[in-house]
């Protein structure tokens, strides 16, 4: 994402919204497109100088080559880097204690959405679309290998705050 557009997205968010919540969902709007999906993949410190995104390691189970993180290692590395905090969850199913459960009509930027079992998958939710659909930020497998903003059905196994 250039500056201007990750400006229009914080612009967005709801005015009551504290700094803390707005550092996190700024840094991870920065590293849309900056980190690649591995499989299994999780962070080695806070940022990005100690994680050497995007070298060339062993093959992930799809044949993946470029050194990043999946979901929920990419969750645990923006927290831990926004907020100094490392969570205590480091896979999507241990995700599901980190935090307060909140109901899906009391979501805040910046809070989780987790689905369990064999197609695991966690993403931070943004807001809402006119259509009642959900923008979230995700470390994705899809199309792309890496992080981005979508549209994700709003339907979720878990949701979770793990800040406040």
């Amino acid at each position: 994402l250039t500056a201007s557009e990750i400006q229009a997205y914080m612009a967005e968010l709801p005015p009551a919204l504290s700094q803390t919540r707005r550092d996190l969902i700024e840094f991870a709007l920065q590293s849309v497109g900056k980190v690649p999906y591995y499989w299994g993949g999780k962070a080695s410190g806070p940022d990005y100088e100690p994680n050497g995104f995007g070298l060339i390691i062993s093959p992930d189970y799809k044949g993946r080559i470029l050194k990043g993180l999946d979901c929920s290692g990419w969750i645990n590395w923006v927290y831990w880097s926004a907020t100094g905090k490392h969570l205590g969850g480091e896979s999507t199913s241990t995700l599901v204690s980190c935090g307060t459960a909140v109901g899906k009509d009391e979501l805040l930027p910046g809070d989780i959405c987790i689905r369990p079992g064999e197609n695991a998958h966690v993403v931070m939710f943004l807001g809402w679309t006119a259509e009642g659909q959900m923008i979230c930020l995700q470390e994705t497998s899809g199309n792309i290998n890496n992080v981005e903003v979508g549209i994700c059905t709003p339907e979720w196994a878990h949701y979770r705050r793990l800040i406040d």
